[in-house]
């Protein structure tokens, strides 16, 4: 039922760590469920990622249900010490670290989640979805340690797939190895850097989150945008003091979810102006923007979650049920605790990749995306 699509699908994934979860299930909802309505998988020509949104395209530029469906397993199974461990010496090494006592520039091991990666890359099925250009381009960002630069790992078996570089950015063309989703999820202090070719690569979203500009510029012209944010969260009175839980968790946010809803809404008005202009001066206008410039309209779907994740990390935490270390248990626990009194927590909901969370995320990704059946059929479909 995979049929060609009459326009170029483009789809961009937010980071957001442990909150991947839900863009996973918007996804199974996507090539699962959608189809039963539109005569076809809407299969994404061009996928574009950071850090957990990386890990979660390479699912779909695979073009396969079986990866869609190991993509589900993954969040519904998973378990903290299949991402990441204390180091040596416990709570005491990690505090350690903190203090400076060590030359590790980190306090978080990525082992676990290394193994996971190499382990999923290594039945191929992204490289012969591109050597067959099922999927045009699957793009990793990362950010360049020593430059700060961001930068955009880009697989392609298309030569006429050349898009310009992003803003304070370089884009390198090569294919994608388990050490570019693992640079491209490195978050600063937390994990290590990651060496590609002898030069070292943090996370993506600290420059650039939900990359839209490698889609744009791709020639996508429907995006499909999944973010890990609530959309509408507002402004409240805060009694006392802000925790370290909860400052570490906003500057997260700020620096990994938030330039999502900038860069759609730029799209949306450089849309506005396309409209105005035609409106004004014929088609004439949009058809010398998009051969002078390259700027075309683009229609683009921003899916959300409908409720706080940081809310829904504090629902279902329940410490008896976390499968992890003692050490680890107890900075859930205290990370939940500092929580408590606002009712949410951004950080937690970062780092516990644990299914009695997950897959609740899960979950409310897929049901977000079928409340919105109907404008999604039209996406697709007009």
């Amino acid at each position: 039922m995979d049929v060609i699509m009459k326009y170029i699908f483009g789809l961009a994934l937010a980071g957001g760590g442990a909150r991947g979860a839900y863009a996973a299930g918007v996804l199974r909802y996507m090539f699962t469920e959608l189809p039963k309505h539109i005569g076809e998988v809407p299969w994404p020509k061009i996928v574009s990622g950071t850090s957990v949104g990386a890990l979660n395209g390479y699912f779909a530029a695979c073009h396969d249900p079986n990866e869609i469906r190991r993509m589900q397993e993954i969040w519904q199974n998973i378990s903290i010490q299949d991402v990441f461990s204390f180091y040596e010496g416990g709570t005491f090494g990690t505090l350690r670290y903190m203090l400076g006592m060590s030359s590790r520039g980190h306090l978080l091991s990525q082992a676990p989640l290394r193994k996971l990666i190499q382990q999923e890359a290594s039945r191929r099925s992204l490289r012969k979805s591109i050597a067959a250009n099922l999927c045009r381009a699957y793009i990793v960002s990362a950010t360049h340690l020593q430059t700060g630069e961001g930068t955009l790992f880009i697989e392609t078996n298309d030569p006429t797939f050349e898009i310009p570089p992003p803003p304070f950015g370089s884009i390198e063309y090569s294919k994608i190895y388990p050490e570019h989703l693992i640079a491209s999820s490195a978050i600063p202090v937390l994990f290590p850097p990651e060496a590609i070719d002898g030069e070292y690569f943090i996370d993506g979203g600290v420059r650039q989150n939900a990359p839209l500009h490698p889609v744009l510029y791709g020639g996508a012209q429907k995006i499909l945008v999944i973010g890990t944010r609530y959309a509408n969260t507002k402004r409240n009175s805060q009694g006392t003091d802000p925790t370290l839980s909860q400052i570490a968790g906003k500057t997260l946010n700020a620096l990994t979810l938030d330039p999502i809803e900038r860069d759609a809404r730029s799209t949306n008005l450089i849309n506005s102006i396309i409209d105005w202009g035609v409106e004004r001066y014929g088609e004439e206008f949009s058809n010398t923007l998009l051969k002078d410039k390259g700027i075309r309209k683009t229609e683009i779907i921003q899916i959300q979650p409908s409720e706080s994740l940081g809310s829904l990390v504090m629902d279902c935490y329940d410490a008896q049920k976390v499968q992890t270390t003692r050490n680890i248990k107890w900075l859930l626990n205290k990370l939940y605790s500092q929580g408590k009194e606002s009712g949410d927590s951004d950080l937690l909901s970062q780092i516990l990749f644990d299914q009695c969370y997950t897959k609740a995320a899960e979950r409310l990704g897929f049901y977000d995306a079928q409340k919105r059946q109907e404008e999604l059929i039209s996406f697709f479909l007009d």
